[in-house]
């Protein structure tokens, strides 16, 4: 270093993990199911999830929130937080 010469310093905080919280799944039958989220958890993984859990196909799931069907983006954009609960019926299928 010279005299005169400027030192930049940069700080930066190390990357976090997203905190997660719980939120509940009641079914058609009433039973209720804990899940652990982030609130970067999407609607089509949050899918995902309940079918390795509870067993029923993606597409076969309905889930409702505040009244709302969670089709797409995240569990966030339909209001769903700590301790929400998400309300599953099912598809009927036509025929």
């Amino acid at each position: 270093m010279q005299p005169g010469s400027q030192v930049y310093l940069l700080i930066t905080e190390p990357p976090t993990q997203p905190s997660t919280f719980q939120v509940f799944l009641k079914n058609e039958k009433g039973i209720i199911s804990t899940y652990d989220i982030t609130e970067k958890e999407t609607v089509e993984n949050f899918k995902r999830r309940v079918y390795e859990r509870e067993g029923v196909p993606a597409n076969q799931q309905r889930l409702i929130h505040e009244g709302r069907e969670m089709q797409s983006g995240k569990l966030t954009d339909y209001k769903v937080r700590e301790l929400s609960t998400i309300f599953m019926t099912l598809r009927l299928r036509g025929g």
